[in-house]
């Protein structure tokens, strides 16, 4: 046996999404930082040994459903757009791949795979040291760290430090939770397995161990939709009134049982459409979704989540459904998901309370175990989230380097240093916008995008067809009026011209309204066109205010049609008929025409549209174009940083997001003449940092030849710095 000694700054147990992030974050930031992972991969649940997804498709956050603009950036961006790409290539099951690569290019990150945290020393309420053991290796390691993120899911960190936590559900009246049960209990929401089953082409038989759960028929599986096999399902769940700790193996061999019994019923009870299936793959761990949560100076509950409080301590944000899954599991009658109606709460923050242990002075936890309610623990369980939370704590342990405090003495003392720190990474927060600056530079562009008429990509009726969905999230509002919103950028609106179409013998006349979004959609004005096919021009007349929110609300019309354009534009959004958002607008223009995408957005420090402000260039169609920034005199510049639009409101899960600039080069003018300083091709990410030889220079250009599909350049920041 030998001992290996450790002295990081950062010690991370857990090596999930969360964990993962927490790790490179902290990494860059200059931490010499230790994560140690019981698994051979990372990932967690994500990962290719649990697969609830290992492609990065779907790590799941904010930007579900009705939340608009609100995928999680940082780290978390960088790896998903990675795994998108190399999917489009052939590259699949390996997100549990990237996350290593990635971890591994930083040097200042230690990963301890297959090794397994099991011993804590405390002095007084401070974690003193961490005792864990590599499997296989007959190796000990003793890690004295001065910060610790537990991002272990069961929070065997701070359980063995003697944090304070809960495992189980609260009463309803000790937070005012509706969704609460009425009195307090251990149980929690159970953990999934995983399989994936292929179309062999040819009936395949299958025969059921003895040992597998009976299934009669669909009744004993009420709400759970299982007609595709290919990707498992996801409710094939158990184990919420046990221990999910203590009982975990227990489970496991439940859920074999009810993964064989389920599949047997898909094979053998009936027609499914799984003739030729089988099953190919099958998780060796569960999916766990709930055990300890850690508690912090603040408990998030359902009223945090649905109120969005302005907390001074804003530091992650969650927008999941609040999706609380049924303790009894496959063995519930009711939905296997939250019981309908769900609530979403929209994008809400979560303070930096709620990230570090109340009782142990120098434990963070992020993940599924920060210190929220059985009710809130519904949405921010998810992976995307907890990788919001995760970058906090990293960027929160660099302060507390830097200071000698703890997490506690950060949030009071220096949470506007955290915050501006997270915008400068990228894990820009949507209610919390603070500006980036660069070098201060005027911007100039070879072209900005006016709105105009598009050409249709497909067609909706004004009147909603009725809607069958087996989906509870997916229910259509009571007022189902086709609106079309947009931000203003001029002082009047005299028209709106919109391409329809008109089955013969519609009506003649169709009258339009003009609403006021911020002001609780109120009528501002009418107007009236033709209904018949081709562009119909409402005219208004009405004033306007540059960057406020306005909609276009058109009357349900037998026979009538709007024409609709696919092509994502941040400033425009279309009135979704249910929870699911698309990148589809009316084909639509205003009198005069709205100008949202100027050159000066790419300098205004914000790397997210807001809903009143896309804050991004977009060039005029046709490549090449360029931007430019002017410093007004010569300044020496060694940094450039780019912000590309990576569409954060609709991910393109293979491949790469069309509106991404793809092929750049960055130019400084010196000598009478454009200097190329760097050139970039195939690009798929979000973020580009570029470091040179210090140049002196009055104007740096961006020249942008290729995107990944968008007819316009499109940048959220173009900045620059003098070298480090």
């Amino acid at each position: 046996m030998k001992t290996l000694l450790h002295k990081p700054d950062l010690l991370i147990v857990g090596g999930g999404v969360a964990g993962t992030v927490a790790a490179i974050a902290a990494a860059r930031r200059g931490l010499e930082t230790i994560l140690v992972q019981d698994r051979p991969v990372l990932g967690g649940p994500s990962s290719s040994e649990c697969s609830c997804n290992s492609d990065g498709a779907h790590i799941n956050g904010a930007q579900e459903y009705v939340n608009r603009n609100a995928r999680e950036c940082g780290v978390l961006e960088e790896m998903k757009l990675e795994a998108y790409h190399r999917r489009a290539n052939g590259w699949e099951q390996h997100w549990s791949l990237v996350l290593r690569e990635w971890a591994e290019r930083e040097k200042n990150l230690t990963l301890l795979l297959n090794t397994a945290a099991c011993d804590v020393t405390m002095e007084g309420n401070r974690i003193a040291s961490v005792t864990a053991r590599t499997l296989g290796s007959e190796l000990t390691h003793r890690i004295t760290a001065a910060a610790y993120i537990d991002c272990s899911g069961d929070s065997f960190l701070g359980r063995a430090a003697g944090a304070d936590f809960r495992m189980g559900r609260e009463a309803r009246s000790e937070f005012g939770e509706s969704l609460a049960p009425e009195k307090a209990d251990k149980k929690t929401m159970g953990s999934s397995i995983a399989f994936r089953a292929i179309d062999l082409g040819r009936p395949v038989p299958f025969a059921a161990p003895p040992w597998a759960m009976k299934i009669s028929s669909d009744e004993d599986l009420p709400y759970r939709i299982h007609t595709d096999p290919r990707q498992g399902y996801w409710w094939l769940e158990y184990g919420g009134e046990l221990d999910t700790i203590s009982d975990n193996e227990e489970i496991y061999r439940k859920l074999l049982s009810i993964l064989f019994g389920v599949w047997d019923h898909v094979k053998n009870g009936g027609d499914h459409n799984a003739a030729n299936y089988a099953i190919n793959w099958i998780s060796p761990i569960p999916g766990k979704r709930e055990s300890r949560r850690l508690m912090g100076d603040y408990i998030l509950s359902q009223k945090d989540l649905e109120k969005h409080p302005d907390f001074p301590d804003t530091v992650a944000y969650g927008g999941w459904p609040i999706d609380i899954h049924p303790p009894e599991g496959v063995f519930g009658k009711g939905h296997p998901g939250s019981t309908p109606p769900i609530i979403f709460p929209g994008t809400y923050p979560i303070p930096f309370r709620c990230l570090y242990s109340r009782n142990v002075d120098n434990l963070m936890m992020a993940g599924r175990n920060i210190s929220v309610t059985h009710v809130a623990l519904g949405t921010t369980r998810v992976m995307a989230t907890c990788a919001a939370c995760a970058q906090a704590t990293a960027e929160a342990a660099v302060l507390m380097k830097k200071y000698g405090i703890s997490p506690r003495e950060v949030g009071r003392e220096h949470i506007v240093e955290l915050q501006t720190m997270l915008a400068e990474d990228d894990a820009v927060l949507p209610m919390l916008p603070i500006p980036v600056r660069g070098l201060p530079a005027k911007a100039a562009a070879s072209g900005e995008l006016i709105l105009r008429m598009p050409e249709a990509t497909s067609f909706e009726h004004l009147i909603a067809p009725e809607k069958k969905t087996n989906d509870p999230c997916d229910v259509p509002p009571a007022d189902r009026r086709r609106v079309q919103m947009f931000v203003a950028s001029e002082n009047i609106l005299e028209a709106v011209k919109i391409r329809l179409d008109a089955e013969p013998g519609a009506s003649r006349v169709i009258e339009a309204e003009l609403l006021d979004l911020d002001a609780a959609s109120k009528v501002l004005a009418y107007a009236q066109a033709p209904a018949a096919s081709g562009v119909a021009e409402f005219r208004f007349d009405a004033p306007t205010v540059p960057g406020r929110r306005y909609g276009i609300r058109l009357p349900q019309v037998p026979g009538v049609s709007v024409a609709l354009s696919r092509r994502y534009l941040p400033g425009l959004e279309r009135k979704l008929d249910g929870c699911y958002l698309d990148n589809d607008n009316w084909c639509f223009e205003t009198v005069p025409p709205l100008r949202l995408y100027p050159a000066a957005k790419a300098v205004d420090g914000i790397s997210r549209a807001a809903a009143d402000d896309p804050h991004m260039w977009i060039s005029s169609p046709g490549l090449p174009q360029w931007l430019e920034l002017d410093f007004g005199e010569k300044r020496s510049v060694g940094n450039v940083e780019l912000i590309f639009d990576t569409n954060l409101d609709k991910p393109c899960y293979c491949g790469v997001p069309p509106e991404c600039v793809r092929d750049y080069e960055i130019q400084c003018f010196r000598n009478d003449r454009w200097e190329t300083l760097a050139a970039v091709s195939d690009n798929h990410q979000r973020r580009r940092l570029h470091t040179f030889e210090p140049v002196e220079t009055d104007r740096l250009r961006l020249v942008v030849t290729a995107t990944n599909g968008d007819p316009c350049a499109r940048v959220y920041e173009f900045r620059a710095a003098p070298a480090d």
